[in-house]
């Protein structure tokens, strides 16, 4: 049974790109700007008017973290432990939802976690995809607000970066 800190909290190894199944190719393409290029620009329109038009595929906006860094968060921040539980992963995902509800009341905003198409990281912090992002752009004060909360509440990991898209992964790429 995984119920005291020391379990909780026990180090898990950052992902190791080197060993990662994701190839370079996987990867290629994905926007670095904020500003999408035309062909991953959803138009709801078009999908209404245009039989053969095809949805772009789904890019999620934020940064990359991994299980660690949730682990780090959660015990930095002093947020309430799980209630026991048999295997570590379980204990995990108990973790990531608290940071993430306490993220998200932090930056009065919706942000979610997203499984990444990534060799370097095992979730994304996102606060945009590709589909909505016209819809539910945050005014830059706010946006800088909200960039400025999760790099100051996870730390190094995240500061270090600036926020970028990611493809998700998805099961076809099994």
């Amino acid at each position: 049974m995984i119920s005291t800190e020391k379990e909780i909290y026990e180090p898990w190894p950052r992902p190791n790109p080197a060993k990662s199944w994701i190839k370079p190719e996987d990867i290629a393409g994905c926007p670095t700007e904020k500003e999408l290029p035309e062909e991953y620009r959803y138009n709801t329109r078009r999908l209404r008017m245009d039989p053969e038009y095809r949805r772009p595929r789904k890019l999620f906006y934020g940064f990359g973290v991994d299980i660690q860094d949730f682990l780090d968060y959660h015990k930095n921040h002093r947020l309430p432990l799980p209630p026991p539980v048999e295997r570590r992963p379980q204990a995990w995902h108990r973790i990531m939802d608290a940071v993430m509800e306490d993220l998200c009341a932090r930056c009065n905003f919706e942000i979610r976690r997203i499984l990444p198409l990534s060799p370097h990281y095992d979730y994304v912090i996102s606060f945009y995809d590709s589909y909505y992002i016209r819809v539910q752009e945050l005014e830059d004060d706010e946006e800088e607000d909200v960039i400025r909360v999760i790099k100051e509440r996870f730390g190094d990991p995240v500061a270090k970066q600036s926020p970028r898209w990611f493809f998700p992964y998805t099961r076809d790429q099994d």
